[in-house]
């Protein structure tokens, strides 16, 4: 990496489309509110926000994996989302 690159990333990334599921697992998650207003709420969790997500290929399988929400960008008309994939807890 080039001195002054800010870019965070570990792993080479590739543009690619591929129809993606997510979900997030049935736990209730624990947050406290930072500010309120008529048409949102910005909050805080002690942990980050776990999804489990299928990535499908062109063959229509897929591989399975669990992810954490890392960050979000809302540019009208789309939101973008960030995740790190990590391990599985049910696989332990």
């Amino acid at each position: 990496m080039m001195a002054g690159d800010d870019n965070k990333r570990t792993a080479e990334r590739k543009t690619v489309k591929k129809p993606v599921e997510f979900f997030v697992d049935a736990d209730i998650i624990q947050a406290e509110s930072v500010d309120l207003s008529s048409t949102g709420i910005r909050m805080t969790t002690q942990h980050p926000i776990r999804i489990r997500m299928r990535i499908y290929d062109d063959d229509g399988g897929f591989s399975e994996q669990v992810a954490e929400l890392v960050w979000a960008s809302k540019e009208a008309p789309l939101t973008s989302y960030g995740f790190e994939f990590g391990p599985d807890p049910e696989a332990e």
